[in-house]
């Protein structure tokens, strides 16, 4: 029935569920099986398997470079992309398409991947002339004197141009053709189908004729005895028709005219001398044998054919064994050489600390600590590239590269915390230093906008930008941070002292509000600096700006701040359409600064950066968002609608709207009296268990009571327990009695060494006392007697062992 209704389609949901099931079941059932392992691979397993392999395909690159395919299979390469895949050869320059199509009639060209000798010459020309640097804007021509010419995909494009028309002409030429052919096919096919027999035979005669053909391009020189055709009797036949039999050479020798002639004899007996050369070939060969040669011959030429598109792919793959470049410059160097993308670029970075991790070996750890400060410093880079130009389009993709190095940053940092640590910290401490110097410049240098290329007291987009990668880097929740924590104090110092004159000021300014944020919602700490710049922006959208600004929370954006388009960009926001407010956003990049939209994207991210932050900090149970936030609730008591002249979009009073209604709701709450702590409870004391949650015991079965009745088995489950408990106790009682005896055996021991150690002391002195008395005994002079003991006592008294009566010798 369940089959019936699953080939109708009528399967209820259950049904469709377990069948669905049942699939996914029964396809494990042919998943590869593998023997589990008791622990997975150490960092340092996994760093020599990434190293090893990137050391075999280098190896492997160099070989096919050098022409050594000796055992390489060219997996890689595909048959059909040398078959069919010839790519068109780029033009250099227009000029020369006349030279090479009359060199393409005349057959001067035998290979289309092969360069025209002016080709060769232009291109040596122009590589002596310009060498290729990798720039912010990308890869550039620069000639000898450092100028830049071009960038590097300019020619692409034009040859590709020129390569599409050419297509199209050549598209064009070739309709008539294809039609021609067409036809001739059609009219072949028509022979083919209701043809006669002679013209059936004739088809035959000239398959044969060009299977042959292959045979007679090879000179076949013939020796005495080989089997050969003869065209017998060429000479008399009738209209010069052929008539070819089976023979053996049974002669060569030559005539007059210096020139082979053959004397051949038939298989049929048949005997015929002076046969000419024209007249003799081999016996044509089997269909099998003509096919395996062919074969034969094609897969040597797609041999070949493989192992020179292996060769062009190795010299121009990117390495992937680098040394470790010590220099920015170095880096650099590297990357214009062998990249030509951002994604290359990222790439040989990425090798870079593949094939040189410190969990390889220790003694890499000084070079990559270097490494480490040069990857610091090409972030900045490529981020002050975003801040001139942008992206860079899909060749850049600058973002894309930021992300790449964020990764390797990290890897780095798991490798070796400390040298990534000590690193930070003296980058951070450059930043601090350069901040110190361009805030002592502002007195003595005027301050302008940076998007002009004036000098500006806020530090670069890129140095901002690496300040967002490093919570990525490291954690921002610990309490004391030997990297974090100065950059938060960087951070605030940067948003507390440095002056506030353009958009760009504030587009920065805003930036490390949002790093700030970023930095501290997760450990819930206060940003003070962040709060109060905020409330300082707020204030420039005023109704009254002059007033506004006197009262400002961070004295950079108090009265100080005078620039006109700061002044003014209150009146700016009615330029900007409103059907656009829905998706403007505040971009760093310098482009978007100078636009229209910059005063209405500032003003929407500013009031999300405050909904942020209330929602991150308030209602917390400190009860301290009302100090916290009183600067920002001022600055929203701004907007009280008296600028008639200048009225605020529609989609800007929704949310200014929305953030006060929040500010009103979260900020409102009564701070409860302080109280003396309360202990704490039984609950707070108690220590978490961690045991394990049982399932009924009186539920469970085993597979060897399946049969029995529910009685039997509860019995044999009672006494399998038993069993088990009888067991556990009889195991219990013998550690127990182990336990004592070995107790009992201690303390014995023990009060029998200290009686052992009093007699033996007693023994000791004894021991002393009689050698004292032998020894005064040995002096002699009558002042002792004695010592000694048995016949040695004798001997002493009767003076006969070495000393005379009286005790004289």
């Amino acid at each position: 029935e369940k089959h019936q209704a699953k080939k109708e389609g009528n399967l209820s949901v259950e049904d469709k569920e377990m069948d669905a099931w049942d699939k996914e079941m029964k396809g494990y059932l042919f998943e590869r099986k593998v023997k589990a392992t008791d622990r997975t691979k150490t960092p340092e397993e996994i760093a020599k398997e990434e190293a090893e392999r990137l050391h075999q395909l280098e190896t492997k690159r160099l070989a096919r470079m050098n022409g050594d395919f000796e055992d390489d299979d060219l997996s890689d390469i595909s048959d059909v992309e040398n078959a069919d895949g010839k790519t068109k050869r780029k033009r250099r320059s227009s000029g020369k398409k006349d030279n090479h199509e009359k060199k393409k009639k005349r057959g001067g060209l035998s290979n289309p991947d092969e360069l025209d000798s002016d080709d060769e010459q232009v291109g040596k020309k122009d590589e002596a002339k310009h060498e290729v640097r990798f720039t912010a804007d990308g890869l550039v021509y620069v000639d000898k004197d450092g100028n830049v010419v071009g960038k590097v995909g300019d020619e692409t494009k034009n040859d590709d141009e020129l390569s599409s028309s050419e297509e199209e002409d050549s598209d064009d030429n070739s309709g008539e053709d294809e039609d021609d052919r067409s036809e001739n096919v059609d009219s072949e096919a028509d022979h083919d189908l209701g043809g006669s027999d002679d013209e059936a035979s004739a088809a035959d005669s000239n398959e044969k004729e060009s299977e042959n053909e292959f045979e007679d391009k090879v000179a076949v020189e013939f020796t005495k005895g080989m089997k050969v055709q003869g065209n017998y009797r060429a000479n008399e036949q009738y209209g010069g028709k052929e008539h070819w039999y089976n023979g053996d050479v049974t002669n060569v020798r030559k005539d007059s005219k210096g020139k082979k002639i053959y004397d051949i004899t038939y298989e049929d007996g048949d005997f015929e001398e002076g046969v000419i050369e024209e007249n003799v070939r081999p016996i044509p060969k089997s269909k099998e044998q003509k096919e395996k040669e062919r074969n034969e011959i094609t897969e040597a030429s797609m041999a070949k054919k493989k192992k020179e598109k292996a060769k062009e792919r190795a010299s121009e793959a990117i390495p992937f064994v680098f040394e470790v470049p010590t220099t920015l410059d170095a880096l650099h160097d590297m990357i214009a050489t062998h990249a030509t993308t951002g994604s290359d670029a990222s790439l040989i970075i990425q090798r870079i600390h593949a094939t040189n991790s410190v969990r390889l070996n220790h003694k890499n750890k000084e070079k990559m600590q270097n490494f480490y400060d040069v990857l610091l410093r090409r972030f900045v880079a490529v981020g002050d590239a975003i801040f001139t130009s942008g992206n860079g389009g899909p060749d850049l993709e600058r973002y894309k590269q930021l992300n790449a190095i964020t990764k390797t940053l990290y890897g780095m940092s798991q490798d070796s915390p400390e040298c990534a640590g000590a690193v930070w910290s003296r980058r951070l401490g450059i930043f601090q230093k350069a901040l110190a110097k361009r805030s002592r410049d502002v007195e003595v240098t005027p301050l302008g906008d940076a998007c002009e290329g004036e000098f500006s007291a806020w530090p670069s987009t890129g140095t901002l930008l690496l300040l967002r990668a490093l919570p990525h880097i490291f954690p921002p929740t610990d309490k004391r941070h030997s990297v974090v924590t100065p950059a938060i104090i960087l951070l605030g110092q940067i948003l507390a002292q440095t002056p506030v004159k353009t958009q760009y000021d504030v587009v920065m300014g805003l930036f490390c509000c949002g790093l700030m944020l970023e930095y501290t919602k997760d450990a819930k700490r206060l940003p003070p600096e962040a709060l109060a710049f905020l409330a300082g922006v707020l204030r420039l959208y005023a109704d009254d700006v002059d007033t506004a600004l006197i009262d400002s929370p961070i004295p950079s954006l108090g009265v100080g701040c005078r620039g006109p388009r700061l002044l003014s960009l209150r009146k700016r926001l009615n330029d900007y359409s409103s059907e656009a407010n829905s998706t403007v956003q505040l971009s760093i990049e310098k482009d978007d600064i100078q636009s229209n939209s910059n005063p209405l994207s500032t003003l929407i991210f500013t009031l999300h950066l405050i909904n942020k932050s209330m929602e991150i900090l308030g209602l917390s149970e400190e009860a301290s968002e009302n100090e916290a936030f009183a600067e920002i609730t001022k600055s929203l008591l701004c907007f009280d609608g008296t600028n008639k002249d200048f009225p605020l979009p529609i989609s800007v009073k929704r949310l200014l709207s929305d953030t006060a209604r929040r500010a009103s709701s979260s900020l409102t709450k009564r701070r409860r009296p302080l109280q003396r702590r309360k202990g704490a409870t039984a609950k707070d004391l108690a220590i978490k268990t961690l045991a394990p949650r049982m399932e009924d015991p009186t539920r469970y079965s085993m597979s060897k009571d399946k049969g029995k009745t529910q009685l039997q088995a509860e019995h044999d489950r009672q006494r399998r327990e038993y069993k088990r408990e009888h067991k556990a106790a009889m195991r219990e009682l013998r550690l127990d009695s182990a336990f004592i005896e070995n107790e009992r055996r201690n303390a014995k021991n023990k009060a029998d060494s200290k009686a052992r150690e009093i007699r033996n002391k007693n023994f000791a002195w004894l021991e002393q006392e009689q050698a004292t008395m032998n020894q005064q005994v040995r002096l002699g002079g009558g002042l002792l007697k004695g010592g000694g003991v048995g016949v040695a006592k004798a001997k002493a008294k009767s003076g006969k062992l070495g000393i005379k009566k009286g005790g004289k010798f």
